[in-house]
C-alpha cells in the first residue's frame, strides 16, 4: 500500500463524513490507519475502520487542528 493510496481512502474517508468544508475535521492517513478530527462530538455513531483498517476519533479538537493547518 502506497502513501498516494492511503491519502485517496483519506479523503474517500473525509468525504463519506462530510468533513470537505475545510472547517468541522479532517481525516489524516497514518501507517496504521486512519485519524479523523472534528471540531464538535460526532452525532451519532462514529465510523470504527475504513477499508479494513481501524479509525481513531479525535473529538472537540480547536478550529485550527479541524481545519487541518
Amino acid at each position: 500500500m502506497g502513501d498516494s493510496y492511503m491519502q485517496d481512502q483519506a479523503e474517500a474517508l473525509a468525504q463519506h463524513l462530510r468533513l470537505t468544508d475545510g472547517k468541522s475535521g479532517y481525516v489524516e492517513a497514518t501507517a496504521e490507519g486512519f485519524r479523523v478530527f472534528v471540531r464538535k462530538k460526532w452525532p451519532g455513531k462514529p465510523v470504527l475502520s475504513w477499508d479494513g483498517l481501524p479509525v481513531e476519533w479525535n473529538e472537540n479538537v480547536g478550529t485550527h487542528k479541524a481545519s487541518g493547518r
